[in-house]
């Protein structure tokens, strides 16, 4: 409850322009983001192009016109446009995807830090580990970066299908039973993004989001420091026991 109230706030403070790109992929902050980013622009843009050619051509075969019929229905022309175009568009589309693709996957350098998120019904266990794998600090629902490092994400799941989806930042990761998968993000600039599952997974699934604070290294480490001090009591605590 007060991670949730605490994102509330944190949403709540944002200037009305930083609404506009708070959870969206096509606005890109992070190296991975904008490979992801440019292949839908290249889908988008294609897609587009294709379909007024076709267009064009259905409306010039529905001319009336016998030199359009037998230039459409000619042999050549269907093997150029029904097979050939297609296979070579395909193929390379394809190849460039599958390039992209292993660049986002498989970085070449190691990461600067790691964190393990849970998913839960209905919220984000958030675990910052050591370099041995132990949690260090434990959140809830709110995730803090180092801008400019490059940090693996550990996702799995306690119980249902779960999607990890942070658009600014990276790609849908799915959560599956018994499965960890791994992600990598290196976040450009500070700032804050909203992510969410995109899985449904149960009755409360539309609540279960997350924010992702992302920092300068210095106010990251200022923050994680302070994360490991031990949690002060309430302070109607502190005055009913003297």
């Amino acid at each position: 409850m007060t991670a949730r109230l605490g994102s509330a706030l944190v949403l709540a403070t944002l200037p009305a322009s930083a609404g506009a790109g708070l959870q969206s992929a096509i606005d890109p902050h992070s190296p991975t983001a904008s490979e992801i980013d440019a292949i839908g622009w290249l889908l988008y843009w294609g897609a587009a192009v294709i379909f007024v050619l076709v267009m064009a051509l259905t409306v010039y075969s529905m001319s009336g016109s016998e030199r359009a019929g037998r230039l459409l229905g000619h042999r050549r022309a269907v093997l150029i446009g029904g097979l050939a175009f297609p296979v070579v568009l395909l193929s390379a589309l394809l190849v460039y995807t599958l390039r992209i693709a292993g660049d986002i996957v498989t970085p070449s350098e190691p990461p600067a830090l790691r964190i393990e998120v849970v998913g839960e019904k209905f919220w984000w266990r958030v675990n910052y580990l050591t370099e041995a794998g132990h949690v260090d600090v434990a959140t809830a629902n709110e995730i803090h970066l180092p801008a400019g490092r490059l940090v693996e994400f550990r996702l799995r799941t306690t119980d249902v299908i779960h999607s990890f989806w942070l658009p600014n930042l990276a790609g849908k990761v799915d959560m599956i039973p018994g499965r960890i998968t791994t992600l990598r993000i290196r976040p450009d600039r500070p700032g804050v993004w909203r992510g969410q599952c995109a899985e449904y997974c149960g009755a409360q699934h539309a609540n279960m989001a997350f924010l992702a604070v992302v920092e300068t290294p210095e106010d990251f480490d200022a923050w994680l420091t302070a994360q490991r001090q031990p949690a002060r009591p309430p302070a109607a605590y502190s005055e009913n026991r003297r």
